[in-house]
């Protein structure tokens, strides 16, 4: 082996071992490093991919990958991980192709049985998704991940006894027991708690971050910010606001409130539906956090508040409205939507999403010293064919408070 070559050999392996300890951005230089040297490396493109893709940027992911194929068409873990990419581009057949092609090289390849079921599951082949976890849990009969997706799909699928005992074994085999239980509450088998897991809605919406707007706008025929928008500008001074999106995802509700925004700032739990925000170029800052820890450090920093299909992943609205109210200058305006609930408080839907009633909306914001300037019924959006209906509001700080 000439020196070139053995030097490429040890960054290489240096390489793995960074990435491996989860160094991405130090092994991704080591392997465009072997590539500048040896540009058909495999395990470089191969793994250089991979680290694209859990960086979010699955384009890349999928080019590099795809030259990887090329070198060496060989090997499972590259077709699965292309199929990974895929699946988060919402590019459900391409991801079911690439897994089929992964599992025709190796059988038990685990991690493609799980993508494949996620990428069927997407496409609602459910009976098909099913399978391939079944065939996954062959492979490792305690795998958390495939015993929790598995009784989802069994709950879709209306196997309501199956699923349930598919999630309580999931959760039993350390599956995310917060998650699962929240499942297992919006079927009204545990405690509904007062708002989603963090770490659920995080997953939610990364994964979600790339069809977000198609799914949403094309498919759903969303209209809260819209909507939204319209009830501000009603109610609208001339001077330009300082605003707050809380929830502002891929900044659809950004755009319609930057023409009366001096200062437009963003927060939001998804780092992805964040980047989609950022391309925009319409936000002053952006920020991932949580909404009520982002409020508790901005006194009076805010002429409005707006949330667009926020409150739907928060049963106990309180801590919100006390955070907005600290957030709100004298006169500030607090404008949001709700799904509409029955008419005891709040509640959590089969959906995963909670209900609120207009008397709840009405109470909380008199305990905490907002007038309601707009309450209106409208459509958010529409599921399953069928229409959404949701509370819109407009609070306005009420004077002396």
């Amino acid at each position: 082996m000439d020196d070139g070559r053995g030097a490429a050999t040890l960054r290489y392996e240096r390489a793995l071992a960074l990435h491996r300890g989860g160094r991405l951005d130090e092994a991704a230089a080591l392997y465009r490093e072997v590539l500048a040297c040896e540009p058909s490396h495999f395990g470089s493109l191969h793994l250089l991919g991979v680290i694209e893709g859990q960086c979010s940027r699955y384009s890349a992911a999928v080019a590099l990958i795809e030259q990887a194929i090329r070198v060496d068409p060989d090997v499972a873990a590259a077709h699965a991980n292309i199929g990974n990419a895929q699946l988060a581009l919402g590019f459900f057949d391409k991801a079911v192709a690439s897994y089929q092609r992964a599992l025709a090289l190796q059988p038990a390849h685990r991690p493609a049985l799980m993508g494949q079921g996620k990428a069927l599951w997407s496409l609602g082949q459910l009976t098909d998704a099913l399978a391939s976890y079944d065939a996954a849990l062959a492979v490792e009969p305690d795998c958390g991940e495939s015993l929790m997706n598995r009784g989802d799909i069994l709950l879709v699928m209306g196997r309501r006894a199956e699923g349930v005992a598919s999630l309580r074994r999931a959760m039993a085999c350390g599956a995310d027991a917060e998650r699962i239980q929240f499942v297992l509450a919006s079927i009204g088998t545990e405690t509904v708690p007062a708002k989603a897991p963090a770490g659920y809605l995080k997953d939610l919406f990364d994964n979600y971050a790339n069809r977000f707007e198609a799914e949403l706008v094309e498919t759903l025929r969303y209209r809260t910010p819209e909507l939204l928008e319209q009830l501000v500008r009603r109610d609208s001074s001339p001077a330009r606001l300082d605003i707050l999106d809380l929830g502002c995802g891929t900044g659809l509700c950004g755009q319609l409130m930057r023409p009366i925004a001096r200062r437009l700032a963003g927060v939001d739990l998804s780092a992805n539906m964040l980047g989609q925000a950022r391309e925009r170029g319409v936000y002053s800052d952006l920020e991932c956090v949580e909404l009520t820890d982002f409020l508790a450090r901005c006194d009076a920093a805010f002429d409005l508040v707006i949330a667009a299909d926020v409150f739907t992943y928060l049963g106990d609205l309180a801590p919100v409205f006390a955070g907005v109210r600290r957030g709100l200058r004298a006169g500030g305006r607090f404008a949001f939507s709700v799904e509409a609930g029955d008419p005891q408080e709040w509640e959590l839907a089969a959906t995963r999403r909670y209900r609120h009633s207009r008397h709840y909306l009405e109470r909380l914001a008199a305990e905490h010293g907002f007038d309601v300037a707009a309450m209106e019924k409208g459509v958010l959006r529409r599921e399953a064919g069928n229409p959404v209906d949701g509370h819109l509001a407009l609070l306005r700080v009420a004077m002396g408070r």
